[in-house]
């Protein structure tokens, strides 16, 4: 009996480079939202360590001038966290939308992985029964040239 050969090998061999390459996709989009959490959490240290300076400086009687420059970074802050929060919540419906291309793709792998199972199951069912079939056909022969009846 010939050797076991999956007819849709190609296609699972493209099915399974295609979902590594997903899968990188959506690690490297998982990797710039974890860059931009640390730096919502950067901006947000940044901004608490600005208030407590204004509210020392404002303790120890200083100018309007300087509060009016604390309040200027204050709201720079402010405005650059609502951008890296804007950013994030776009890099999250990234990251939701790739992860459900990798599912596709991860079921389209096991699918052809299934039906591979099934196809080799089905040649070693076929190969048991011709070796049983080689067996009998040897038993006959060995029983027709010693001559016995049944």
């Amino acid at each position: 009996m010939k050797k076991f050969a999956f007819s849709l090998e190609r296609l699972l061999v493209f099915q399974e480079e295609n979902l590594e390459k997903e899968k990188e996709i959506l690690g490297r989009l998982t990797a710039e939202k974890n860059k931009l959490d640390a730096l919502k959490m950067e901006l947000e240290a940044k901004n608490v360590r600005i208030r407590e300076e204004m509210g020392r400086q404002e303790l120890a009687g200083t100018t309007i001038f300087i509060l009016k420059a604390y309040s200027s970074v204050l709201e720079s802050g402010r405005s650059r966290q609502k951008e890296v929060e804007t950013e994030l919540a776009l890099q999250t419906s990234k990251i939701e939308r790739q992860r459900q291309v990798v599912t596709a793709a991860s079921q389209e792998v096991k699918k052809l992985e299934k039906l591979k199972e099934k196809q080799l199951e089905e040649y070693h069912y076929e190969e048991a029964k011709e070796q049983q079939n080689v067996i009998i056909e040897h038993v006959a022969e060995d029983f027709v040239r010693r001559g016995d009846s049944i």
